[in-house]
């Protein structure tokens, strides 16, 4: 047994318990109102990979200036980047379909499809 010094305290630390109530127990609670910041960069990766490369290109760089603000704790920031991120997905999105729409049109106009 140890011989502790006279006056010296025993600190035990508290080790976090994890409930399935709570999923992130060490998280700080976000503000009343808000929830926690997602940067949206699954879906920014996957509309670059499916839909638009150049624009999903931006999208991506948002998302990812949005976990770097997050990192460094401007949630502000992060929020703002997030959004703008979120925009460029739907964006992406939206002009992805329209040249492919266009694509199929010009082709059957050119007779791809005809047998």
């Amino acid at each position: 047994m140890a011989i502790e010094p006279r006056g010296a305290e025993v600190r035990r630390a508290r080790v976090p318990v994890m409930s399935d109530a709570d999923p992130h127990p060490l998280a700080p609670d976000p503000p009343a109102g808000q929830g926690r910041v997602r940067t949206h960069l699954g879906w920014a990766a996957l509309v670059t990979a499916v839909c638009f490369l150049p624009l999903g290109i931006v999208a991506v760089a948002y998302s990812l200036a949005s976990a770097r603000a997050l990192g460094a704790g401007d949630e502000a920031r992060a929020r703002r980047r997030a959004r703008v991120a979120l925009r460029w997905i739907v964006v992406t999105v939206v002009v992805g379909l329209v040249v492919d729409v266009a694509l199929v049109a010009v082709f059957a106009l050119l007779g791809a499809f005809s047998s």
